[in-house]
């Protein structure tokens, strides 16, 4: 069974790979270097001689127990989702169509009709909370809120999933326009996806309460406060909306409590209700373009 590699090391035979490979994780996980070769036709566990009488020990143990104890990730309780790739990036590409559609038929007059303006929300368009968030002033407005749109909208994705995801900025995003039309009252006018952005920042934000979605080591409020942080860097220049940034976050804020507090013990849906959330994402936004048209 034993045997002899370099002066310093020696091996043990086993029956198998499989066997080998459970050998090395148990070793692994009691801080016992060792690796797995094959040769002399047969695999082989490789350690340093002076492990020998603890080697031989720990893997008499384990023939008793029959069992290891894996070593665990930090992030192992956090169960991340797969991305809908088309789901994500078409969203995305769809924005910016929509924005090359605005400028090269202005004749649709469609910043008129879909702006965020607070008189007319006020008055019972409340459709204009949702049609703004597809408007942007200019390009770079527009690559602005794809690129940090895309990259909190993907974190969101990989907790709770691609579609459940768009859903939640979309609502949060209408929930900020709303607010803050109700506070300005009248003549105040707003376009652009940044609402939403900070919305899902406060649904993030949210999220980081649980445990479930976090790593288990980290205070609650250090991911929060990194999200407060991000508001206040990237939504405090003089050519923003200042305010429609942070309502979008107040807004997310306990919307990210209310799907941390459903999932922190349930398994995030499948993906039927995923693409059921989709469709109601894209739903949503026609309607409100159509109302808009009406």
């Amino acid at each position: 069974m034993n045997g002899k590699v370099t002066e310093s090391q020696l091996f043990i035979k086993v029956a198998n790979k499989r066997l080998a490979d459970e050998y090395a994780l148990l070793m692994e996980s009691l801080a016992i270097p060792v690796y797995v070769r094959y040769f002399d036709h047969s695999w082989n566990i490789v350690f340093e001689s002076h492990y020998h009488g603890r080697v031989l020990k720990e893997i008499e143990n384990f023939e008793q127990d029959g069992r290891i104890e894996k070593r665990k990730s930090r992030f192992a309780h956090i169960r991340f989702q797969k991305i809908n790739k088309p789901m994500f990036f078409g969203v995305l590409a769809a924005l910016a169509l929509f924005h090359f559609l605005r400028v090269f038929f202005p004749d649709l007059e469609l910043l008129r009709l879909g702006r965020s303006s607070a008189s007319a929300i006020n008055e019972g368009e409340w459709f204009r909370a949702v049609t703004a968030l597809t408007l942007h002033s200019g390009a770079r407005h527009l690559m602005s809120n794809m690129f940090f749109g895309g990259i909190v909208v993907f974190s969101l994705s990989t907790l709770v999933g691609t579609g459940k995801a768009w859903f939640l900025a979309l609502l949060s995003g209408f929930m900020g326009n709303m607010m803050n039309a109700w506070y300005y009252g009248s003549a105040h006018n707003s376009i652009g996806a940044s609402t939403a952005v900070f919305g899902v920042v406060g649904i993030l934000g949210g999220l980081q309460f649980f445990s479930r979605f976090r790593e288990r080591k980290m205070f609650a409020w250090i991911p929060f406060a990194s999200a407060l942080a991000m508001l206040a860097f990237l939504g405090s220049s003089l050519r923003t909306d200042v305010l429609a940034h942070m309502f979008g976050f107040i807004a997310g804020v306990p919307i990210g409590l209310a799907v941390g507090k459903v999932y922190n013990s349930r398994e995030i849906e499948g993906k039927t209700v995923q693409n059921l959330l989709f469709f109601f994402f894209i739903f949503s936004i026609v309607l409100c373009w159509v109302i808009a048209f009406a």
